[in-house]
């Protein structure tokens, strides 16, 4: 009735005998509403989730709520933006260049190509399809942290109407995995199970149900009888490391890739260049501190969630919300011995992932419950499970000396870093390693010493999260460098500038480690494993970079093929063929693109070419925040009152969409 409500808080039986507008209808018959056009113009959006419910709200908004967006939006939440496009939407800003010349799109803000589907409501995320015959899928979870499941009692759950399955450890493949999704298997500690018979966190899945309705399947959740034997558990890693303490993994060793599973150490590194206790003896000032970071969830708004069906040749395909569709497709063929061709992983678009889906959390369930039932399923997480039962960013103690002469010049750095990885290890090694490199490589030092270890504990696991392990040791570093500056009297900014790498500086961290790079893949149709080539996921903020590489090696390669296909056709040397505008000259000789495509075609050789990269080597992006906060003393409450971001980008391919990565997830 022309009144914004929020559909999450609304109970069906409230709308009826209402008129219900949704994102698909506010623009009438005439097509884009002007809120979605000018959403469209600022790009007012990035992965889309939320932008349906904030257009129809911001279009709803009168000119005194546009006066406080903080308080107009509270019931609309946008994980991506950073909100700054949203308000330049309501604000009537154009951020974007609706078209550009041939061959002058690199480096201009073009707008996104699914922009117009995502301000309509027409893209499609994980569950805008209909499947018929779908069955529901329901997970019971561990009220304990550490327990042996000795029995499960089925019967009462399995009378429960429109219940098909309850599967059990019993039921499920007892291959050990990682949850983790890497290209390299040997990142990652093999120390999962699907559904395991000892559960190491609250909130771990303990049986699924597959039933008619959600309502069935919750139900029967409810009437499962689960006995436990209570085992001691671990909440914090300096105890978990300490002699004599309970081992969370005590069956796992280092061919399960476990770095010491007596200690509950997942990994561990240590290394040392130059002498760091001698340094920091003779510095003119030096500096001691401990540092804590707590647990952070991603906070995606579309919850991980998927749908598994066997289709009439019984391929098995999972369409879920993803990162790393091909690698969980290899994930599936090996755990339930299925050939690669009779798995097929894809997804449509994605509602937000921040390295949270560079992971297998529903995926396995999925496809256990299809293979058993011969149904198509869905597994959709809420978010109370997506804070309790997936993952977040890894908890770190991050204790730094360092160091430095009268001139400000850096003496000595050393880290000393314990992660809590929590109740299992996906991600440990290499996102500590990586919190060990980068973090003091950027800074020239004679003398540097690192020690991480990544220590299980009977918690919500730990994972990818962007900045992977960085931003726990940055806050560190910085404040160290900050502090010898101030203790010399000098600039922060002229301590920087004495002491950051600069051009053909090595940039050097100990240990030398088989984890300083990740490969990375390509956003190009890497959303199907039934479509183009393998593709290790789009993660780590690198998918411009890697798709980018990967188009301008096809684009060479087509480029030398035309030279051929034009030689070919003039029996000339191909040496002597060059391309100008959208032409293949030789001497006086043309030859349009158009033509010899025509040409090629009638041979039967269509011109075609394909590029890869595998996103390495690549560069480290040098960035500067600065903020101005105020902080009310009596209640905490914290507002940020402006924030500058400085990137180093190199080439920009695309201004704006670069500046939405800078604001925003």
């Amino acid at each position: 009735d022309g009144e914004p409500v929020h559909s999450c808080l609304i109970p069906a039986f409230r709308a009826e005998g209402r008129t219900v507008t949704t994102i698909e209808g506010l623009g009438g018959e005439l097509g884009a509403h002007p809120m979605q056009q000018a959403f469209l113009d600022a790009q007012g959006f990035q992965c889309g989730f939320c932008t349906a419910g904030m257009i129809l709200t911001c279009a709803s908004l009168n000119q005194a709520q546009r006066t406080d967006l903080g308080a107009a939006l509270k019931g609309n939440i946008c994980r991506c933006t950073g909100y700054r496009a949203i308000e330049d939407a309501l604000l009537g800003k154009i951020n974007v260049e609706e078209s550009v010349e041939a061959g002058a799109a690199f480096g201009r803000s073009l707008p996104a190509p699914a922009g117009p589907d995502v301000v309509r409501g027409k893209a499609r995320y994980t569950f805008d399809t209909q499947i018929d015959g779908l069955l529901n899928i329901k997970l019971l979870r561990s009220p304990h942290a550490h327990a042996r499941i000795t029995a499960i009692d089925k019967s009462a759950a399995l009378s429960v109407p429109g219940v098909h399955a309850v599967l059990t450890h019993e039921d499920a493949p007892s291959v050990l995995i990682s949850t983790a999704r890497h290209e390299k298997d040997w990142m990652d500690p093999e120390d999962t199970r699907i559904l395991d018979d000892v559960v190491r966190f609250i909130g771990q899945k303990v049986a699924a149900v597959v039933a008619e309705s959600e309502g069935a399947a919750e139900e029967a959740c409810r009437r499962l009888k689960v006995t436990y034997e209570v085992l001691p558990a671990l909440i914090d890693p300096e105890q978990a490391m300490a002699p004599g303490a309970p081992i969370i993994h005590p069956d796992r060793t280092t061919e399960n890739r476990v770095a010491d599973a007596r200690r509950n150490l997942a990994a561990e590194t240590h290394g040392e260049f130059g002498d760091v206790a001698a340094a920091l003896a003779t510095s003119a000032v030096t500096y001691e501190a401990t540092f804590h970071s707590h647990r952070v969830q991603h906070a995606a708004l579309e919850t991980h969630g998927g749908l598994a069906w066997l289709d009439a040749s019984g391929v098995l395909n999972v369409r879920t919300s993803t990162q790393v569709p091909f690698l969980t497709r290899r994930a599936l063929s090996d755990i339930f011995q299925l050939p690669m061709d009779k798995v097929r992983v894809f997804c449509e678009r994605v509602g937000g992932g921040f390295g949270g889906k560079q992971e297998m959390f529903v995926e396995d369930i999925l496809a256990l419950a299809a293979l058993k039932t011969g149904r198509p399923v869905k597994l959709e997480l809420t978010r109370e499970e997506q804070f309790i039962a997936t993952s977040t960013r890894h908890p770190m103690r991050v204790h730094i000396k360092a160091g430095a002469d009268a001139d400000g010049k850096l003496t000595a750095l050393q880290l000393d870093v314990l992660s809590n990885t929590g109740a299992y290890g996906n991600h440990a090694g290499p996102v500590m390693f990586h919190s060990l490199s980068e973090s003091i490589a950027v800074y020239n030092c004679p003398n540097k010493r690192v020690d991480g270890y990544a220590v299980y504990t009977n918690t919500v696991p730990s994972g990818a999260f962007r900045g992977y392990g960085l931003p726990q040791t940055l806050i560190a570093i910085e404040a160290a460098i900050d502090e010898l500056a101030g203790q010399l009297g000098i600039s922060p900014y002229d301590m920087r500038r004495r002491n950051i790498v600069k051009p053909g500086d090595p940039m050097l961290s100990p240990p030398p480690s088989e984890f300083h790079d990740v490969l990375y893949g390509s956003y190009l149709r890497q959303s199907d494993t039934a479509h183009g080539g393998h593709d290790t996921g789009a993660y780590g903020s690198a998918g411009t970079f890697v798709a980018g590489k990967a188009t301008h090696a096809a684009a060479m390669q087509l480029a030398t093929d035309l030279r051929a296909a034009a030689a070919g056709a003039w029996l000339c040397d191909v040496g002597s063929c060059a391309l100008e505008d959208e032409f293949v000259v030789s001497g006086v000789r043309r030859m349009s693109f158009v033509e010899l495509a025509k040409l090629a075609r009638e041979r039967g050789q269509p011109l075609a070419a394909q590029g890869n990269s595998g996103g390495t080597p690549r560069s480290v992006g040098f960035n500067v925040q600065g903020f101005r906060v105020a902080v009310n003393k009596g209640t905490g409450e914290l507002k940020i009152l402006r924030s500058v971001q400085a990137a180093d980008a190199g080439v920009v391919a695309n201004p704006m969409q670069c500046r939405g990565q800078v604001e925003g997830g």
